[in-house]
């Protein structure tokens, strides 16, 4: 669950991958090319990954790890510059990824992987939740395990929340493998979960990412595109009291050759621009090199582009655009 652009045999795959009569009559919408997110900052010579965005746009949180599991880091825009990253008050103390900040701003759900209380060698991946204290960012709650109509197994992932409340998230199952639920927030707690309609066991979808007024999902799968084994982004639109058929997610030179492993999407605070967690690499140019052009090489090696993961954007409006009768984005 974790891109340089996909091969021609991507493309084919995609356009064979069981795209909604309506889509797969057309041309596919094909979106720009990804740009990396705050090289040298947020994406580091570290696994970083894509970040949560407060409200106004201003804080994130973002993921940051090595071989010795993650940890949440947060950051501040100061002067149209993102801050050195911090590690998070409520974090550090376990393995925790994947934060989530709430659409108000108010609270923000992770995963953390924990011991079992009286079972030392039992590990469990799950939900938990910080609420804020104060109008700043610097003062929270104490963690809390969410319920058990959330954490339903020892393998429950990466969360996202809607406006209204309600909980997306992944559950793994032993015996049958990766499926997105939802779990309706009502009378001040969360309801026993259902998963989506869209997602089956079989499917592999992961890493679920809300609008916040519910209308569109993002998500990732390594199972939707025939013969590929890597994780690519997936969008689906509201129907009525469901869900269209999921489409894949293209970008701009997606079939020039090569792919990478696309994960882990939140949206920014204007609900349009995707940021994604990616192993892709930036364009290394035409050899042979000046000395001028082996010296930014170098440093940008040395800053993000090790082969790790990094945290990159893309903008969505051409797609919820397409959604709109108004000829705007979708919220």
């Amino acid at each position: 669950m974790q891109g340089s652009p996909r091969s021609t045999a991507w493309l084919a795959a995609v356009l064979a991958c069981g795209l909604s009569a309506a889509a797969s009559a057309s041309t596919p919408t094909v979106l720009a090319a990804p740009q990396i997110f705050a090289p040298g900052v947020v994406s580091g010579p570290a696994n970083d990954e894509a970040p949560t965005f407060s409200p106004d746009g201003q804080t994130l949180f973002f993921t940051r790890s090595g071989a010795g599991g993650g940890t949440i880091m947060e950051s501040h825009r100061i002067d149209g510059h993102w801050s050195t990253p911090t590690i998070a008050p409520f974090s550090g103390r376990w393995p925790d990824l994947a934060p989530e900040i709430s659409p108000d701003g108010k609270s923000l759900v992770y995963v953390s992987i924990r011991r079992s209380a009286g079972i030392p060698a039992h590990q469990q991946v799950g939900l938990w939740k910080v609420d804020r204290i104060g109008p700043g960012w610097d003062r929270w709650s104490e963690p809390q395990r969410l319920p058990a109509t959330v954490n339903l197994s020892d393998a429950v992932w990466k969360a996202s929340m809607a406006r209204d409340g309600s909980l997306y998230f992944l559950s793994i199952d032993p015996g049958k493998g990766k499926r997105l639920y939802v779990s309706a927030f009502a009378h001040g707690s969360y309801q026993p979960a259902h998963p989506l309609s869209f997602s089956h066991y079989g499917d592999n979808d992961v890493d679920p990412e809300i609008a916040p007024d519910g209308s569109f999902m993002v998500f990732a799968s390594d199972h939707r595109l025939p013969g590929d084994s890597k994780d690519h982004l997936f969008i689906v639109f509201r129907q009525g009291d469901g869900w269209a058929e999921p489409q894949p997610i293209r970008y701009a030179g997606d079939d020039a050759g090569g792919f990478s492993t696309d994960y882990l999407p939140h949206l920014g605070s204007d609900h349009r621009t995707l940021y994604f967690a990616s192993d892709r690499a930036a364009p290394v140019g035409h050899y042979p090199h000046s000395p001028a052009q082996a010296r930014a090489y170098l440093e940008r090696i040395e800053q993000w582009d090790n082969g790790n993961l990094n945290a990159w954007s893309v903008s969505l409006e051409p797609l919820l655009r397409g959604h709109d009768p108004s000829g705007r984005a979708k919220d």
